[in-house]
């Protein structure tokens, strides 16, 4: 209590948190997260024989040991899907829980013992919004001790020693001149009299347990608070605790990933999605590099598509004479369906659906076809009635029902049933769940969840691999699915007549298995593993190599081009020059020179002709990189819009820390390819999760096992980075951290500081992001980051990228939204959604500013302190493009950093931390020719005025020059988004007459077609 050295008691890979001293049994109670579920543990005063109390599926938590030393009490999910947390009581002598306190309607969470060792104490709320503090008797006479304030919640209760006074945590907003703050307090409340005293005058007291030292004559606890451990005084002052501790670090060293973006020779295409086993088994149809292709089983396969549009989800009739997939060649995705007889025609979307069409499939009589849009809601087109029907009952007030990030849907044999991967959440209180088979009655609506591996046992925990094309996939004969669990095919057996599982789920390989399709004869599997194709019985046994002769070139320029810039900023440094020429050869910048005069003629030295492009009234700025987004959140509703759209706003490098792998690589390919038009893309594929996944591109790892196959394929598909997320065990997050290091020679972050800082983890994803533990280590519920956070990043090297998820500074520039960029290139959905952040922004200008002020505190302070901050927006789950510009702005606004400070954050930094600073990141001779254009007068300076960075004209990535008109062209006509055919065929990217490379500038495509 006096203060002093910490003594560690445990170690970081148990993960402990929320320990209470037992005074009376010689014991600290503690939850641990060892293993991949909490679970409640006990240890010696002194940290030795730890031992673990609790087992199973069940998140156990909030440890509370009685008076007398025998019970503890905590809070449990029961390992039971869509219940609430209740109250047990664990007997320690007989090893029994027992429930003391439940509801079905609320969770009741953090219990703590009245002194007298009969009552427990709980919160209760909805989720993890704790509305009220509860109490219930051995009896079970329950009763309400306090009832949260309009807007606030509760946390942490404790009972003074008499039992008359019980102290807790408030949380909320108050009102300041700056605008409403977050704000968290500590309260007693006398039980007798009803009064509430605040103790202490902190607003940022974390939510853990307050401990009493005395009742009489006023209230005195131990507690935290401010970054601090405090004893406070209700109505006297504060003191501090103070103490030191010790924290290790140990960087990882190791050799870093090479990049050849230069040579042009041919690369074997590895980002095969969605391939689909034509009804013989004799072809398969797939996408890659942004087209759809057929392939005949032993022979070269051929695009069917020629367009830059994007297209996805080949799926091929029951007869196999047509093929159904998606594409924005109209404007937004729909679904058209190409006759392999007569080779596609004039296709036409199936339907005039208003929202996006993707993920096709067809019905077993080819009379339906079912498609998902934007919102996660599923649809049939009816090819006899020509009408559209939405699938599943829809929630009240709703019109359909939309899903979560749902998997493809697939049909039963009769028709009668749609399966479709999603999730089924434990509780509200933590978002996590499995991804189960939902199975929807066509006629009536009904759901039923079907846990996917079994209905009992172990096969209820288990989780599809993915939300994705991981299945399930009904068998054509209807009597089994196929779906991917524990990264393996499984074959799990259907009732034929109703369409749901009827037995548990059968392993029938051993190998790292995605997206399985069958034959038309429900004897054979095709599946991709490890980026080959792969045919397998139905029965298991042997798999053979379906083998792809497909490559592809990097799109890289030839001859010389001249920029006359009329400024530049080089990205090293606060300088700049003005009337200079940028002199690029190919795809790298050969020199940077004072302005010289047009030449009647220029030549390189192969008697190429110079291309002048006249920047004269313009800065010219290294090319943004956005540093944290996961395309495939909302990606393939995009379409060709997304790469589109991050360009128009000066974006020409994209770093992926999450996407489904398979498109990861497929757009990696495609936009180095010019097969696409978007940045340079750094990808990598689905995040390592644990058990319990949220998002539909985590994958859910329950065995070290498992975890080798999840690496295995990030050594395949060569990712460039690995994401670790919320639910994995720190000891397996080590080992993926040792595979990725000095196998893969990439990085690895996570949401986590700790302790993965500890052992060599290079970077966090966030400031504070989704956690475990309902807690962050580096950012308080009042978003405040105390200086040993600060400290530990600035010291240890781990990089932090800032997504500050915050629309508040649209208010202090309302007309960018209406920006005919966003206009053409934004989905009309995400738009409308835009201008409503905007306008409420604009309405309440002051609303999160503090939230948003205090991250750019954080990150002004490490960045200035030879710490490594960057700029991302976690997009799409925040805005594309205008994000990232309003992160730029807020550092300098709000965290007074000069505007080339923050440009480095975006520039410089990031391709330095990624091991790429000797290519990228800044405009000097031998790096890549990645550059904005910004303005359209000198005065139009970024580095004046940091919003005119969003001015962007042009851009040009790896040599290759695009202006914002020409990467608008696509989507823009006269009477709304979607261009005519016409248009459309102009300004489509055909194959260039070489053969060999695609094609970009619009006039010379034109050209190209008239002759």
């Amino acid at each position: 209590m006096a203060g002093g050295s910490a003594t560690p008691l445990t170690q970081p890979l148990l993960e402990p948190a929320r320990p209470d001293y037992a005074p009376a049994g010689g014991f600290i109670a503690f939850e641990a997260y060892a293993g991949g579920t909490f679970h409640i543990w006990t240890m010696d005063p002194n940290g030795q024989n730890p031992r673990q109390l609790t087992s199973g599926h069940a998140d156990d938590r909030d440890p509370r040991v009685s008076p007398d030393g025998t019970r503890i009490a905590y809070s449990s999910d029961g390992a039971i899907f869509g219940s609430n947390y209740t109250i047990q009581v664990l007997d320690l002598g007989s090893g029994q829980s027992t429930t003391r306190a439940s509801s079905t309607s609320f969770d009741q969470f953090e219990p703590t013992w009245s002194p007298d060792g009969d009552t427990v104490a709980f919160v209760s709320g909805t989720g993890a919004n704790g509305t009220s503090v509860q109490a219930v008797d051995s009896k079970g006479v329950r009763t309400t001790l306090v009832t949260a304030p309009a807007g606030q919640r509760l946390n942490s209760p404790a009972y003074s020693p008499s039992g008359n006074k019980i102290a807790y945590v408030q949380f909320g907003t108050n009102a300041t001149p700056a605008g409403p703050a977050a704000q968290s307090q500590l309260w007693v409340k006398d039980l007798v009299t009803g009064a509430t005293t605040r103790v202490g005058t902190s607003d940022d007291v974390f939510p853990f347990y307050p401990v009493w030292l005395s009742e009489t004559p006023a209230a005195r606890l131990l507690y935290t608070a401010d970054g601090k451990i405090q004893i406070s005084t209700a109505g006297g002052g504060t003191s501090d605790v103070s103490f030191e501790a010790t924290f290790p670090i140990v960087r990882d060293t190791y050799a870093r990933k090479k990049f050849d973006f230069d040579s042009r020779s041919k690369r074997p295409v590895v980002g095969v999605v969605g391939p689909a086993l034509s009804p013989d088994a004799r072809r398969v149809a797939f996408e890659a590099l942004n087209q759809i292709w057929v392939m005949e089983i032993g022979k070269k396969p051929r695009a069917i598509t020629a367009d830059s549009y994007y297209k996805c989800d080949p799926a091929w009739s029951p007869d196999g004479g047509k093929i159904a997939y998606s594409s924005d060649k109209n404007g937004i995705m729909k679904v058209y369906v190409y006759d392999t007889a007569t080779r596609g025609g004039d296709e036409q979307p199936v339907t005039e659906f208003s929202g996006a069409q993707v993920s096709a499939a067809w019905s077993h009589d080819g009379s339906k076809l079912a498609f998902q849009d934007q919102n996660g809601a599923t649809f049939y087109y009816d090819f006899n009635t020509r009408t559209v029907h939405a699938v599943g009952a829809p929630p009240p007030g709703s019109t359909t029902l939309n899903l979560f990030a749902p998997s493809k849907p697939s049909w039963s044999y009769f028709g009668n049933t749609i399966a479709i991967g999603a999730l089924k959440p434990y509780t509200r209180r933590f978002r996590e769940g499995t991804s189960q088979i939902l199975t929807v009655d066509v006629a009536t609506g009904a759901l039923t969840y079907n846990p996917t591996g079994s209905a009992t046992g172990e096969g209820q925990y288990m989780s599809l691999s993915t939300r994705g094309e991981d299945g399930p996939v009904y068998s054509p004969d209807g009597t089994a699915m196929a779906l991917v669990m524990e990264s393996n095919l499984w074959i799990r057996p259907v009732d034929r007549a109703s369409g749901t599982p009827s037995g548990a789920a059968v392993r029938i390989n051993t190998e790292v298995t995605d997206a399985p399709t069958w034959s038309g004869d429900s004897q054979q599997l095709l599946y991709l593993s490890n980026g080959k194709l792969r045919l397998i019985p139905r029965s298991g046994g042997r798999a053979r190599d379906v083998e792809l002769d497909l490559a592809w070139r990097p799109d890289q320029p030839s001859g010389r081009t001249v920029v006359h810039a009329g400024r530049l900023w080089d990205g090293r440094g606060p300088d700049q020059r003005t009337n200079v020429d940028i002199v690029i050869e190919g795809n790298r910048i050969e020199s940077v020179r004072p302005h010289r005069d047009r030449p009647q003629r220029e030549e390189n030295e192969d008697g190429d002709e110079t291309r002048f492009i006249d920047a004269s009234r313009q800065t010219v700025i290294p090319g943004l990189w956005e540093s944290h987004t996961h395309e495939y959140i909302s990606g393939k509703f995009y379409g060709d819009r997304l790469g589109r759209l991050w360009m128009a706003y000066g974006v020409t490098t994209l770093n992926s820390v999450g996407d489904p792998a398979y498109r990861a690589v497929e757009t990696r390919e495609s936009f180095a390819s010019g097969g696409r038009v978007g940045p340079r893309y750094f990808a990598t594929g689905e995040a390592i999760d644990g058990e319990r996944v949220f998002y539909n591109f985590m994958r859910p790892t329950t065995s070290a096992a498992q975890l080798e196959r999840e690496l295995s394929r990030g050594k395949a598909l060569g990712y460039d980075m690995v994401k670790t997320y919320v639910r994995l065990q720190h000891d397996w997050q080590l080992r993926s951290m040792q595979v990725a290091h000095h196998e893969m020679g990439v990085w690895v972050a996570s949401h986590y500081m700790l302790p993965g800082l500890a052992f060599g983890m290079d970077g966090q994803t966030h400031v504070s992001a989704t956690t475990r533990l309902g807690f962050a280590y580096t950012r308080s519920s009042g978003g405040i980051c105390y200086p040993d956070m600060r400290d530990l990043f600035r010291l240890s090297g781990m990089l932090d990228i800032s997504t500050t998820f915050s629309p508040t500074l649209y208010s202090d520039d309302p007309a960018m939204v209406a920006d005919p960029r966003l206009q053409a290139l934004n989905t009309p959905w995400d738009q409308a959604l835009l201008v409503a952040k905007a306008a409420a922004a604009t309405a309440n200008p002051l609303n999160g500013r503090d939230a948003l002020q205090k991250e750019e505190d954080t990150f002004a302070f490490i960045q200035q302190n030879s710490g490594t901050m960057l700029a991302g927006t976690d997009s799409p789950l925040d805005n594309v493009a205008t994000a990232l510009h309003l992160n730029l702005r807020a550092q300098v606004q709000l965290g007074h950093l000069p505007p080339w400070r923050a440009l480095q954050s975006a520039t410089r930094l990031p391709a330095e931390t990624f091991s790429v600073g000797k290519d990228l990141g800044t405009i000097e001779p031998g790096k890549l020719a990645d550059l904005a254009f910004v303005g359209d007068k000198l005065s139009d300076d970024p580095l004046q005025d940091i919003k005119k960075a969003a001015d962007v004209k042009a851009v040009m990535k790896n040599g290759r020059y695009y202006t914002v008109a020409e990467l608008m062209a696509p989507f823009v006509a006269p009477t709304g988004p979607a261009s005519p055919r016409s248009i459309q065929r102009a300004i489509s990217a055909p194959r260039h007459p070489s053969g060999d490379k695609w094609w970009h500038d619009p006039e010379q495509m034109i050209e190209d077609e008239h002759k």
